[in-house]
Protein backbone atom coordinates (compact mmCIF):
# COMPACT_ATOMS: atom_id res chain seq x y z
CA UNK A 1 0.00 0.00 0.00
CA UNK A 2 2.93 2.67 1.13
CA UNK A 3 4.36 2.22 -2.38
CA UNK A 4 1.40 2.51 -4.17
CA UNK A 5 0.74 5.89 -2.56
CA UNK A 6 4.73 6.95 -2.87
CA UNK A 7 4.02 5.78 -7.02
CA UNK A 8 0.65 7.87 -7.05
CA UNK A 9 2.96 10.67 -5.58
CA UNK A 10 5.44 10.64 -8.66
CA UNK A 11 4.88 13.82 -10.61
CA UNK A 12 4.59 13.37 -14.35
CA UNK A 13 7.01 14.43 -17.35
CA UNK A 14 4.09 16.81 -18.49
CA UNK A 15 3.83 18.44 -14.66
CA UNK A 16 7.63 18.92 -14.77
CA UNK A 17 7.65 20.57 -18.15
CA UNK A 18 5.15 22.95 -16.54
CA UNK A 19 6.85 24.11 -13.47
CA UNK A 20 10.28 24.36 -15.59
CA UNK A 21 8.19 26.75 -17.69
CA UNK A 22 7.26 28.93 -14.87
CA UNK A 23 10.65 28.94 -12.76
CA UNK A 24 12.61 29.86 -15.99
CA UNK A 25 10.45 32.72 -16.50
CA UNK A 26 12.36 35.80 -16.47
CA UNK A 27 10.09 38.80 -16.90
CA UNK A 28 6.78 39.05 -13.94
CA UNK A 29 6.34 38.90 -10.87
CA UNK A 30 8.89 36.45 -8.72
CA UNK A 31 5.64 34.31 -6.91
CA UNK A 32 5.48 31.95 -9.70
CA UNK A 33 9.15 30.90 -9.81
CA UNK A 34 9.08 30.59 -6.37
CA UNK A 35 5.85 28.66 -6.29
CA UNK A 36 7.22 26.34 -9.02
CA UNK A 37 10.43 25.95 -7.20
CA UNK A 38 8.57 24.80 -4.04
CA UNK A 39 6.61 22.27 -5.47
CA UNK A 40 9.47 21.04 -7.20
CA UNK A 41 11.48 20.79 -3.75
CA UNK A 42 8.36 19.02 -2.15
CA UNK A 43 7.75 16.44 -4.96
CA UNK A 44 12.18 15.94 -4.29
CA UNK A 45 11.99 12.77 -7.26
CA UNK A 46 15.58 13.04 -8.95
CA UNK A 47 13.47 14.13 -11.99
CA UNK A 48 12.01 17.43 -9.86
CA UNK A 49 15.16 17.97 -8.02
CA UNK A 50 17.26 17.85 -11.81
CA UNK A 51 14.48 20.46 -13.18
CA UNK A 52 14.71 22.60 -10.32
CA UNK A 53 18.35 22.94 -11.05
CA UNK A 54 17.24 24.64 -14.25
CA UNK A 55 16.42 28.20 -12.59
CA UNK A 56 19.95 28.32 -12.50
CA UNK A 57 20.14 28.26 -16.30
CA UNK A 58 18.29 32.33 -16.51
CA UNK A 59 18.37 35.19 -14.97
CA UNK A 60 15.79 37.54 -13.60
CA UNK A 61 15.60 41.07 -14.73
CA UNK A 62 15.60 42.27 -11.21
CA UNK A 63 19.48 41.16 -10.61
CA UNK A 64 18.72 41.29 -6.46
CA UNK A 65 16.03 39.34 -6.81
CA UNK A 66 17.52 37.40 -8.77
CA UNK A 67 20.32 36.02 -6.51
CA UNK A 68 18.04 35.41 -3.71
CA UNK A 69 15.70 32.99 -5.68
CA UNK A 70 19.32 31.32 -6.83
CA UNK A 71 20.46 31.19 -2.76
CA UNK A 72 16.61 29.86 -2.50
CA UNK A 73 17.41 27.19 -4.74
CA UNK A 74 20.76 26.25 -3.43
CA UNK A 75 19.38 25.84 0.36
CA UNK A 76 16.23 23.23 -1.05
CA UNK A 77 18.83 21.33 -2.55
CA UNK A 78 21.06 21.12 0.62
CA UNK A 79 17.88 20.50 2.94
CA UNK A 80 17.37 17.22 0.55
CA UNK A 81 20.66 15.95 0.93
CA UNK A 82 22.52 13.52 -0.92
CA UNK A 83 18.79 13.24 -2.61
CA UNK A 84 20.20 15.92 -4.67
CA UNK A 85 24.05 14.82 -5.43
CA UNK A 86 23.21 12.74 -8.48
CA UNK A 87 20.61 15.11 -10.27
CA UNK A 88 23.01 18.02 -9.23
CA UNK A 89 25.78 15.61 -10.82
CA UNK A 90 23.58 15.31 -14.15
CA UNK A 91 23.66 18.92 -14.66
CA UNK A 92 26.98 20.01 -14.35
CA UNK A 93 28.06 17.35 -17.03
CA UNK A 94 25.03 18.92 -19.09
CA UNK A 95 24.58 23.08 -18.44
CA UNK A 96 27.00 25.55 -18.05
CA UNK A 97 25.52 27.60 -15.23
CA UNK A 98 27.54 25.49 -12.44
CA UNK A 99 28.48 27.37 -10.01
CA UNK A 100 25.73 27.61 -7.79
CA UNK A 101 25.03 23.75 -8.18
CA UNK A 102 28.92 23.56 -7.34
CA UNK A 103 28.27 25.40 -3.75
CA UNK A 104 25.23 23.69 -3.07
CA UNK A 105 27.00 20.27 -3.40
CA UNK A 106 30.20 21.37 -1.36
CA UNK A 107 27.73 22.08 1.49
CA UNK A 108 25.99 18.49 1.14
CA UNK A 109 28.82 16.32 0.47
CA UNK A 110 32.26 16.48 2.88
CA UNK A 111 35.25 17.45 1.19
CA UNK A 112 36.96 13.58 0.87
CA UNK A 113 33.45 12.78 -1.02
CA UNK A 114 33.46 16.13 -3.31
CA UNK A 115 36.97 16.32 -4.69
CA UNK A 116 36.75 12.70 -6.70
CA UNK A 117 33.07 14.20 -7.49
CA UNK A 118 34.55 17.18 -9.11
CA UNK A 119 37.49 15.17 -10.88
CA UNK A 120 34.93 12.87 -12.19
CA UNK A 121 32.94 15.84 -13.50
CA UNK A 122 36.24 17.64 -15.21
CA UNK A 123 37.42 14.28 -16.48
CA UNK A 124 34.26 13.81 -18.16
CA UNK A 125 34.45 17.01 -20.00
CA UNK A 126 38.03 17.05 -20.78
CA UNK A 127 37.29 13.75 -22.40
CA UNK A 128 34.41 15.62 -24.31
CA UNK A 129 36.71 18.70 -24.72
CA UNK A 130 35.75 18.61 -28.88
CA UNK A 131 32.54 18.50 -28.55
CA UNK A 132 31.66 20.63 -25.33
CA UNK A 133 30.60 23.91 -25.67
CA UNK A 134 33.30 26.76 -24.92
CA UNK A 135 30.95 28.35 -22.08
CA UNK A 136 30.11 25.23 -20.52
CA UNK A 137 33.96 23.98 -19.93
CA UNK A 138 35.12 27.81 -18.89
CA UNK A 139 32.13 27.86 -15.95
CA UNK A 140 32.95 24.28 -14.85
CA UNK A 141 36.52 25.01 -14.72
CA UNK A 142 35.37 28.43 -12.36
CA UNK A 143 33.51 26.79 -10.43
CA UNK A 144 36.16 24.93 -9.16
CA UNK A 145 37.59 28.08 -7.45
CA UNK A 146 38.00 27.50 -3.82
CA UNK A 147 38.08 23.93 -4.54
CA UNK A 148 41.20 22.82 -6.31
CA UNK A 149 43.15 19.99 -4.97
CA UNK A 150 46.52 18.72 -6.37
CA UNK A 151 43.85 16.14 -8.01
CA UNK A 152 42.01 18.59 -9.60
CA UNK A 153 44.97 20.25 -11.12
CA UNK A 154 46.15 17.22 -12.39
CA UNK A 155 42.72 17.30 -14.70
CA UNK A 156 42.95 20.91 -15.53
CA UNK A 157 46.30 21.01 -16.84
CA UNK A 158 44.19 19.23 -20.18
CA UNK A 159 42.50 22.64 -20.58
CA UNK A 160 45.98 24.82 -20.86
CA UNK A 161 45.96 23.61 -25.03
CA UNK A 162 42.44 24.52 -25.10
CA UNK A 163 41.25 25.85 -28.56
CA UNK A 164 39.64 28.83 -26.74
CA UNK A 165 41.25 31.55 -24.26
CA UNK A 166 38.45 32.17 -22.27
CA UNK A 167 38.81 27.90 -21.16
CA UNK A 168 42.88 27.91 -20.76
CA UNK A 169 42.63 31.38 -18.55
CA UNK A 170 39.65 30.45 -16.47
CA UNK A 171 42.43 26.87 -16.39
CA UNK A 172 45.10 28.95 -14.87
CA UNK A 173 43.04 30.90 -12.61
CA UNK A 174 41.83 27.39 -11.04
CA UNK A 175 45.17 25.89 -11.22
CA UNK A 176 47.45 29.06 -9.83
CA UNK A 177 45.41 27.89 -6.60
CA UNK A 178 47.23 24.82 -6.05
CA UNK A 179 50.77 26.84 -5.35
CA UNK A 180 53.94 26.95 -7.04
CA UNK A 181 53.98 23.00 -7.99
CA UNK A 182 51.96 24.17 -11.24
CA UNK A 183 55.02 26.51 -11.94
CA UNK A 184 56.07 23.82 -14.68
CA UNK A 185 53.07 23.42 -16.66
CA UNK A 186 52.55 27.02 -16.48
CA UNK A 187 55.92 28.01 -17.85
CA UNK A 188 55.17 25.65 -20.62
CA UNK A 189 51.88 26.88 -21.36
CA UNK A 190 52.76 30.07 -21.27
CA UNK A 191 56.03 29.09 -24.38
CA UNK A 192 53.38 27.48 -26.23
CA UNK A 193 51.48 30.55 -26.37
CA UNK A 194 53.94 32.43 -28.50
CA UNK A 195 50.65 33.32 -30.54
CA UNK A 196 48.39 34.17 -28.36
CA UNK A 197 48.80 37.00 -26.20
CA UNK A 198 45.41 36.94 -23.39
CA UNK A 199 47.10 33.69 -22.61
CA UNK A 200 50.77 34.90 -22.13
CA UNK A 201 50.07 37.95 -20.09
CA UNK A 202 47.66 36.12 -17.89
CA UNK A 203 50.54 33.45 -16.56
CA UNK A 204 53.14 36.48 -16.61
CA UNK A 205 50.45 38.35 -13.80
CA UNK A 206 49.97 34.96 -11.77
CA UNK A 207 53.74 34.75 -11.75
CA UNK A 208 54.62 38.20 -10.45
CA UNK A 209 51.41 37.84 -8.16
CA UNK A 210 52.97 34.76 -6.45
CA UNK A 211 56.43 35.32 -6.36
CA UNK A 212 57.23 32.20 -8.50
CA UNK A 213 60.58 31.83 -9.87
CA UNK A 214 61.25 30.86 -14.20
CA UNK A 215 64.19 28.56 -13.02
CA UNK A 216 64.88 26.09 -15.85
CA UNK A 217 63.14 28.15 -18.47
CA UNK A 218 64.44 31.41 -18.25
CA UNK A 219 66.26 31.48 -21.88
CA UNK A 220 63.08 30.81 -23.45
CA UNK A 221 61.11 32.49 -21.23
CA UNK A 222 63.12 35.87 -22.02
CA UNK A 223 61.71 35.29 -25.68
CA UNK A 224 58.31 35.44 -25.14
CA UNK A 225 57.80 36.93 -21.87
CA UNK A 226 54.59 39.17 -22.93
CA UNK A 227 54.83 43.42 -23.43
CA UNK A 228 54.84 45.64 -19.98
CA UNK A 229 56.40 42.64 -17.90
CA UNK A 230 60.69 41.72 -17.12
CA UNK A 231 62.56 38.99 -15.28
CA UNK A 232 64.41 40.54 -12.75
CA UNK A 233 68.16 39.46 -11.85
CA UNK A 234 66.40 36.09 -9.52
CA UNK A 235 64.39 34.76 -12.22
CA UNK A 236 61.03 36.58 -11.18
CA UNK A 237 58.47 38.21 -13.37
CA UNK A 238 58.11 41.61 -12.60
CA UNK A 239 55.28 44.34 -14.48
CA UNK A 240 57.12 46.93 -15.82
Amino acid sequence: MFDFLKRSNQPSPKQIDKLVKRLTETGGEDGPRIEAAERLSEWGTPEALYALLKRFTMSSKVITQDVEEKRMIVRMLVDKGREAVDPIFRFLSSHHNVEWPVQALSQILPREELIPKLVEILEKVAAASEFTPPEHKADLIRAMRGHVTPEIAAVLRQFLSDDDDDVRIAAIEAISEVGEDVREPLLEALIAAYDRPRIRIKIAESFADHDWPVKGYRPKIEETLPEGFHLTSKGLIRRK
